[in-house]
């Protein structure tokens, strides 16, 4: 016996403190990753860019200082779009000796 199942209410896109936060801190020399997942149904599209420039979310990365700045994220579904800007703070790490 199958039953129908019922299809998920369509709903559109949200970008959310908890899965895209407004503000990120980094590390220079490690691994980082910007932070920005979309809620809605279908599945939105998640594109950023910093400074004009594609930078895609969720893909780890080595960083450096020019990685600081602001990071504009938009989330698009058929149903529309939901935006929002990223502050990223990256903290150097001062070496030396002496």
């Amino acid at each position: 016996l199958l039953l129908p199942v019922p299809a998920l209410p369509a709903v559109k896109p949200r970008l959310e403190d908890g899965s895209c936060p407004r503000q990120q801190n980094w590390t220079e020399g490690q691994d980082g990753t910007l932070q920005c997942r979309a809620k809605g149904n279908p599945e939105p599209r998640v594109e950023c860019t910093k400074d004009g420039q594609p930078f895609p979310a969720e893909t780890p990365r080595p960083i450096s200082r020019d990685h600081n700045g602001t990071y504009h994220c938009r989330a698009t579904n058929e149903l529309g779009t939901d935006e929002r800007s990223i502050i990223v703070w990256v903290h150097c790490e001062w070496g030396g000796s002496g």
